[in-house]
């Protein structure tokens, strides 16, 4: 039954990341949780998923990846997601029942964030601001697996275009995944091989919803479709903080 739920929620995970371009990790993450996986098991599961998803399409657009931005943001990545998994360990050791809330909280602070980048306005950021929003983006993904939301913020800043938009974020993921999983396997006392093999398992499933979102995203009309992803978002923050 665990597998049978963690596939339907990476499968519906991947449909909604496929078509927006984000929120496999905020929506997988609480739903896990939820359907009984520790926090160190839903955030290897989750950041597996994206490893997954993301490795064709980082290849695709190798051509468009912007190294001078993605060399900064993975070196600040690599020190501070650790520090996250820090976090999530001691979440898991303190006290088991404050997870989910943990995690609902850090989705509606991922949905507002995302609501706010589109409004913000394109410029220069100075150097320190550019690696406080790596450090956060990597805090967040090794405490939750929630690590989008900052870049999407810090790539209202930039001109890039779309596809080294995608290039840019799945690079750093992919960049990151290894360390993160590693780090959990070491440390974490509820994570084990079995989940690398869990996710190994349900490649498959991530394929075939991250091609269904992909071609939704191209048929269906973006913003509703964002609209959409949001509303759920939220339904399942609250679900997890309540």
């Amino acid at each position: 039954m665990p597998l049978i739920l963690a596939g339907l929620i990476l499968l519906f995970g991947s449909v909604v990341q496929g078509a927006i371009g984000f929120a496999l990790g905020m929506i997988a993450v609480p739903l896990l949780v939820d359907a009984g996986y520790s926090l160190s098991q839903a955030v290897a599961l989750s950041t597996l998923a994206i490893g997954i998803q993301v490795m064709a399409g980082a290849w695709q657009l190798r051509d468009h990846i912007p190294w001078s931005e993605v060399k900064l943001a993975a070196l600040v990545r690599y020190v501070t997601v650790p520090v996250g998994i820090a976090l999530l360990l001691l979440v898991e050791d303190v006290n088991g029942a404050d997870v989910k809330p943990l995690v609902g909280i850090g989705v509606l602070i991922g949905v507002a964030v995302r609501l706010a980048a589109p409004q913000q306005l394109k410029r220069n950021l100075p150097l320190p601001l550019s690696v406080a929003a790596f450090a956060v983006s990597g805090v967040l993904q090794g405490l939750v697996a929630m690590g989008g939301p900052p870049l999407v913020l810090w790539m209202t800043t930039r001109d890039f275009r779309a596809r080294q938009a995608r290039a840019f974020t799945m690079t750093l993921f992919l960049l990151n995944a290894p360390v993160q999983v590693l780090l959990l396997l070491f440390f974490s006392r509820t994570m084990s091989v079995d989940v690398v093999a869990t996710a190994l398992l349900l490649s498959p499933l991530i394929y075939l919803g991250t091609t269904i979102g992909v071609r939704a995203g191209n048929r269906i009309n973006k913003l509703l479709l964002n609209r959409l992803a949001l509303a759920v978002l939220i339904v399942i923050a609250f679900n997890a903080i309540f």
